[in-house]
């Protein structure tokens, strides 16, 4: 009796072991993607800018043009025109944990400028895609914005989703 009582007592801390082991090996996969949520990717916030500014086709110089990033926080610099009105930005890209996880963030890209007194929306995108996208890449070495110009809204080809068109809002000429 003595020897079946001690069983009676292991066996269920043998199966709670084993079921355990199980359930261990079989999870695998579940817990490499639980732990990815720790894992950082490449965002890439905005393509590098390069663009004009005219206020009835004349060129607007030395005005500050402001870049808003958005992404889990915000990154906001500037670049001012020259004599011509041009302007550029440098790429921007961050690492960042969002992107494999369950709650991801939507990306926004604004730029503006203030002049005479009044903000212009130049620029105005968002997006849930933490990638590059070829076509407003492109858009974005091309920017020439004319003050005058009503803001207005384009659905540009998307390239690598195509059934999601991007959608820009702002005052720079994206035909």
């Amino acid at each position: 009796m003595r020897i079946s009582n001690v069983w009676q007592k292991r066996l269920p801390l043998l199966a709670a072991a084993l079921s355990f082991l199980v359930f261990i090996v079989f999870s695998q996969q579940v817990n490499a993607d639980m732990f990815s949520w720790f894992k950082k990717y490449d965002v890439h916030l905005s393509p590098a800018v390069h663009g004009k500014i005219t206020f009835n086709g004349t060129p607007v110089a030395n005005v500050k043009v402001f870049r808003e990033l958005t992404y889990d926080k915000e990154y906001l610099d500037h670049a001012v025109t020259d004599s011509s009105g041009h302007f550029d930005f440098d790429e921007k890209n961050i690492r960042s944990s969002r992107p494999g996880g369950a709650f991801d963030t939507a990306k926004r890209q604004v730029l503006y400028v203030d002049y005479n007194e009044q903000r212009y929306l130049l620029w105005y995108y968002s997006t849930l895609n933490a990638s590059e996208a070829k076509t407003l890449t492109e858009k974005m070495q091309q920017l020439h914005c004319e003050l005058t110009h009503p803001e207005k809204t384009y659905e540009l080809p998307n390239h690598e989703f195509p059934d999601h068109p991007h959608g820009v809002t702002g005052v720079c000429s994206l035909d």
